[in-house]
């Protein structure tokens, strides 16, 4: 079956005199060349062209201007000293850490399958094993005190009570297996935490609902299969969750109804400036701006770009990029600062987190000097500080410079 590309490639060769790569070419692909209609073809010089100023015309109706009038002024009010810095919490790379907002307890997770609940000075209060493989990610309830979900490689998610000894699973209120690969995230929604939501490799998403009846969550939405393995997921609002997929240029997000009878509601917003489907990367972490406005997403470029954009909408309100690294298994991480003023990103190769200002996309402080590794996992609690966790085995705590005092 001929088809017109290749009858184009014969006519560029012959045009320009290339006789020996013709002869090959006519050799190998001699059964997809239309000979017959080779003089009926435009150059394809001048197809480039065409297709080039339609580009250009497209271009020329982008919305990916700064807007550095949405954005209050930055003040100078971020975590920026080391005040803890503990190296034998575990014996093994950290790969998770959560803060409780109940109690300001840590949660941490390693590569040997521990969680470990401990204070802010390093004192371990529980351990937990509840987990056939590492534990990727770790959660606390917004409103249930003592509430932790985590999501393991073991392809499950545990939801665990703090309360209560880890021996023998005594501490599981219930484990959830609807999914057949590594469960990379698992999430409440913000307030009261009536759904939780899970992430997987096996490319889909699982919606659950607490039942105040039975008194345990149900599932109530299985999405997918998307495109590719699932990276990131985030409730932007109460019962509307962002997902972002590998090798997918879509955002999708997922508006839960409120009765189990209406149908869910499933919206595609193009990462791409120009609108086309061209993938040139993947979102690898998602994260609601503090004010809910709008979602922030790491990207898994080497140039270490993230992307602001407007909440449902494609609209690329601002670029930033730090961090470049070709090193492919580099983890890209951020967290917002409360005031929604700055965030924080990791994946640097000199093991740094950086301090970027939200308005002008400037770098206005450097946190290093507490990995010698690749930093895996950073969390911020408004109280506690950030803190960050990584493959040198430590868990630091960044805080505000009156507060510095190394343990």
């Amino acid at each position: 079956m001929t088809d017109r590309i290749h009858t184009a490639v014969l006519q560029f060769l012959l045009t320009h005199g290339y006789k020996e790569t013709q002869e090959a070419f006519v050799k190998e692909a001699g059964d997809k060349i239309d000979f017959e209609g080779i003089d009926d073809l435009p150059p394809l010089q001048d197809s480039f062209n065409d297709t080039l100023q339609k580009m250009t015309r497209n271009f020329g109706s982008l919305d990916i201007t700064q807007r550095p009038e949405d954005f209050e002024d930055g003040d100078n009010q971020f975590f920026s000293t080391l005040v803890e810095q503990h190296s034998t919490l575990h014996t093994s790379n950290i790969l998770a850490i959560a803060v409780d907002p109940h109690t300001r307890r840590i949660a941490t997770s390693s590569t040997n399958r521990e969680v470990k609940l401990i204070t802010k000075f390093g004192v371990t209060e529980r351990e937990y094993r509840h987990h056939q493989a590492p534990v990727l990610s770790i959660e606390f309830h917004p409103s249930e005190a003592n509430w932790m979900l985590t999501a393991s490689m073991d392809g499950t998610a545990v939801l665990v009570d703090t309360t209560r000894d880890g021996d023998d699973d005594k501490a599981v209120v219930q484990r959830f297996k609807d999914h057949r690969k590594y469960v990379v995230r698992a999430i409440f929604s913000p307030v009261d935490g009536r759904y939780m939501a899970t992430a997987s490799y096996d490319r889909t998403v699982n919606v659950y609902e607490y039942d105040q009846g039975l008194g345990h969550y149900r599932l109530i939405h299985q999405l997918g299969p998307f495109i590719g393995n699932v990276e990131a997921i985030c409730f932007v609002e109460n019962a509307v969750l962002v997902v972002g997929v590998r090798n997918d240029n879509y955002l999708h997000y997922i508006h839960i109804p409120e009765s189990n009878t209406a149908e869910l509601r499933h919206e595609k917003c193009n990462m791409n400036a120009n609108n086309d489907d061209w993938v040139s990367f993947s979102p690898v972490w998602l994260s609601v701006s503090p004010d809910g406005r709008h979602v922030l997403c790491s990207t898994d470029q080497s140039t270490g770009r993230l992307i602001l954009f407007k909440k449902f909408e494609s609209t690329q309100v601002c670029n930033y990029y730090d961090s470049p690294s070709d090193n492919q298994f580099a983890t890209r991480r951020h967290a917002w600062h409360p005031s929604g003023h700055y965030f924080y990103v990791s994946g640097a190769d000199d093991h740094s987190i950086r301090v970027i200002e939200t308005k002008t996309g400037k770098v206005v402080g450097t946190l290093s000097g507490g990995h010698t590794a690749m930093i895996r996992t950073i969390s911020v609690d408004e109280q506690v500080g950030l803190v960050s966790g990584g493959y040198d085995h430590t868990m630091c705590i960044w805080s505000k410079p009156e507060l510095s005092v190394i343990r």
